[in-house]
C-alpha cells in the first residue's frame, strides 16, 4: 500500500493506539517533555542569537521588559495561539495534499488537532505529514532570526520553542510508527492515532 486509502485492506488488523485522552500518564508525561524542550530550545537559541548578532538579545530585552510589560505578555499568548493554529494548519494542509480531502480540525482545552479520520494513510507519507510543521515553522523561524530586527527577535524564539516542544506528541506517534510493519496504516483521527498492520500470521 503506498497510497492513502478510505478502505481498510483486507487482512489489517489494529495493533498500536495512542490516545491522550486515554491515557491520562502518557499526557502528563508528554506536557513535561513539552515543558523541559521549550525551556532547553529557548535557552540554546538564546545562546546562539547572542553568538550571531552580539548585543542584539539586550535590545530585544529592553523592549519587552518596562512599562509595556503587561501588553508584552499579551502579545505572548497571542503569539502562542497563533504558533498552535499554523502547526494544526500545516499539518492539515499536508493531509489534504495527500488524500485530496479536507482535513478534520478540533480543539479541546490548550489541545488542537488535525486529522484524517476516513483514511489509512501509509507509513512513508504519514512521516511527511506528522514532520512537517516541525521542519517548515523550524527552518522559517531560523532564517527569520538571522534577519529580523531586534523587536522580533523574541517573538521569533518564542514561535520556534513553541512550535518545537508543540511537536513531541507527533514526534511520539512518528517514533511508534517508525517502530511498526513497513506496510503499516495509520488512522488518525485527531483525539487518538491507530496503527493497522497486516496479519503475517494467517
Amino acid at each position: 500500500m503506498r497510497t492513502p486509502t478510505r478502505s481498510l485492506p483486507e487482512g489489517y488488523r489494529p495493533t498500536k493506539e495512542i490516545n491522550l485522552f486515554k491515557d491520562r500518564a502518557l499526557a502528563l508525561g508528554l506536557n513535561i517533555a513539552a515543558i523541559i524542550l521549550f525551556l532547553v530550545i529557548f535557552g540554546l537559541l538564546g545562546v546562539l542569537v547572542n553568538r550571531v548578532r552580539p548585543g542584539l538579545l539586550g535590545d530585544t530585552l529592553d523592549i519587552v521588559i518596562g512599562p509595556g510589560l503587561l501588553l508584552s505578555l499579551l502579545k505572548i499568548v497571542a503569539l502562542a495561539a497563533g504558533v498552535i493554529l499554523l502547526h494544526e494548519l500545516v499539518h492539515g494542509l499536508f493531509f489534504w495534499l495527500f488524500t485530496g480531502s479536507r482535513p478534520a480540525f478540533g480543539l479541546r482545552l490548550a489541545y488542537a488537532y488535525a486529522a484524517a479520520p476516513d483514511w489509512y494513510i501509509p507509513r512513508a507519507i504519514y512521516r511527511v505529514i506528522g514532520l512537517a510543521p516541525l521542519v517548515l515553522i523550524g527552518a522559517a523561524c531560523l532564517l527569520l532570526l538571522a534577519v529580523a530586527p531586534a523587536g522580533w527577535i523574541l517573538p521569533l524564539a518564542l514561535a520556534l520553542s513553541l512550535n518545537t516542544s508543540g511537536a513531541v506528541g507527533d514526534l511520539l506517534i512518528i517514533a511508534v510508527v517508525n517502530r511498526s510493519a513497513p506496510g503499516c496504516l495509520v488512522n488518525d483521527r485527531g483525539e487518538g492515532v491507530i496503527i493497522y498492520e497486516p496479519d503475517l500470521g494467517g
